[in-house]
């Protein structure tokens, strides 16, 4: 039975996302849901205010794929930040090329597993962004809460010496977003061969 809601459709750039995430199997009995719920439930009581609503739930799902690689990633950077600022070092270079193959394999393989799982490349790129989105944002969250914490001169003198706050508030985190766009492509790719290679036909 039809109702005046029947037709309603969410913005269709959400529901190409959703599908992208979703496993092959899962994507038509997921969106459909999420669709019937919209039009059933959220237009009539939201209105126009239910396509928010649904990007919303779209972005929910984006944030369970992404998060933990996003945690991973923030948490690399800020561990570097806090051994510099409280161990200063004479050499960088171990903590650089600890904290760069850290953040590169951390970037392919979020890329690689959701590429995997959805058997999608965009898919892999998308959560891989993500993922650096999300580790920029809390190393940026991070580091005022350590400036607020050690503040004093010599601490402050140790923050420049390894590159300074402009490093840590804008260089890094942009640098990360590059580059988990750029590595999870790559991971994404890969991610699809296998489950091409792997998945029954």
């Amino acid at each position: 039975m039809e109702t005046a809601h029947s037709n309603a459709r969410p913005p269709r750039w959400a529901e190409a996302i959703l599908r992208l995430l979703l496993k092959p199997e899962d994507r038509d009995s997921v969106s459909g849901d999420l669709l019937e719920e919209y039009r059933e439930t959220i237009v009539p009581t939201l209105g126009s205010a239910a396509d928010l609503w649904y990007v919303r739930q779209v972005a929910s799902f984006l944030l369970r794929a992404s998060w933990v690689w996003g945690a991973m990633l923030g948490a690399a950077l800020v561990i570097r930040y806090l051994f510099d600022t409280l161990v200063p070092p004479t050499d960088y270079s171990l903590r650089t090329a600890i904290l760069t193959y850290t953040v590169l394999t951390g970037c392919l393989l979020s890329g690689f597993s959701a590429a995997w799982r959805g058997s999608s490349i965009p898919a892999g790129i998308l959560v891989s962004l993500s993922a650096a989105t999300i580790g920029a944002l809390f190393s940026i969250a991070a580091t005022g809460v350590m400036l607020a914490i050690w503040h004093d001169a010599a601490t402050l003198d140790a923050w420049r010496y390894s590159g300074g706050l402009d490093e840590a508030l804008i260089d890094v985190p942009l640098k990360l977003v590059a580059i988990g766009a750029t590595l999870g492509s790559g991971g994404a790719v890969c991610g699809k061969g296998v489950a091409l290679a792997t998945r029954p036909r």
